[in-house]
This record gives C-alpha cells, sequence and structure tokens, in this order.
C-alpha cells in the first residue's frame, strides 16, 4: 500500500512538492471502469469540465508496478483556472486539478492531491485560500460518492 500512495503521489503532483502535500483517498467496491464513467459524471454535476483524461498503465510498468487499470482524470472550471494563473503563474503544475483511478485486487482506489496543501504558498491571497478550500471540499465529496458506489448488477 504505502509503495501505490508514493506512485499515486508521483502521478497525481506531476512535478516536484513546494508546499506540503496531503492525499486524499478513497477505496471503492466496484469496477474501475464504472467507477471512471461515474466520476467523469460527477466531475460535471459539481459544475466542473473534464479537460483530459490519461493512461498511466504502460508508464507505471516501467517501474514494475502492474495494474489492469490506471487513469488520471484532470479537470476543472475553465475561468477560474485561467483567473488563478495569471494570478499565480507558479500554480501552472498544480492545475487542472487531478483524480487518480487506479484498480486494486477487487477495489477501486481514487486518490487526489489535497488542494488547501498549496495554500501555505500564498499567504496573502485570501481569495486564493478560499477557492482551495471549496476545490478541496468539492473533491472529498465527490471521493466520498464514489467510495459509496455499488457494484453494477
Amino acid at each position: 500500500m504505502k509503495k501505490l500512495v508514493a506512485i499515486l503521489l508521483m502521478v497525481v503532483a506531476g512535478v516536484g512538492f513546494a508546499a506540503e502535500q496531503t492525499l486524499v483517498m478513497v477505496r471503492s467496491p466496484a469496477r474501475a471502469g464504472h467507477v471512471m464513467d461515474v466520476l467523469k459524471e460527477t466531475i460535471l454535476e459539481y459544475g466542473y469540465k473534464v479537460a483530459h483524461t490519461q493512461r498511466c498503465d504502460g508508464g507505471m510498468a516501467e517501474f514494475h508496478y502492474k495494474s489492469d487499470f490506471y487513469r488520471v482524470v484532470f479537470f476543472g472550471k475553465v475561468e477560474e483556472v485561467r483567473e488563478v494563473l495569471k494570478r499565480h503563474p507558479e500554480m501552472s503544475p498544480y492545475l487542472p486539478l487531478k483524480i487518480a483511478v487506479v484498480a486494486e485486487d477487487q477495489d477501486t482506489v481514487l486518490a487526489a492531491v489535497d488542494p488547501r496543501a498549496l495554500g501555505p504558498m500564498f499567504p496573502d491571497d485570501p481569495e486564493l485560500q478560499v477557492l482551495l478550500a471549496r476545490w478541496y471540499n468539492d473533491i472529498n465529496a465527490m471521493l466520498e460518492e464514489m467510495r459509496e458506489l455499488k457494484k453494477p448488477k
């Protein structure tokens, strides 16, 4: 499990960490493909847009990590992301937001970096602090919905 968490951190963050990072993670009893489909719908229901879905299975094989299903969903609200990047271009490695979806045994593990962990990098921007907290709340709520998914019949 420690190896999985370390790999997820690398993929979800995408770059070296300038701030302390916290991983938000849940386990769903549903199959990864089903979780992925429902996650994309849920992201839209929360008002975000899916920007890209990236397959990571092949790249992880180079690290001798075997997974039948490993994807990262990139998402955000376009105008919010543009505004944040205009004020803080150094946020570009962390945006858009990301959730990793990994099959593990009969379950699916979902993980994301807690956006609030970026807050200490921008102590003089209270508006950004509120936005990071909202992003965290939305990500946490989405992941909780995935935790509660049942296996389709």
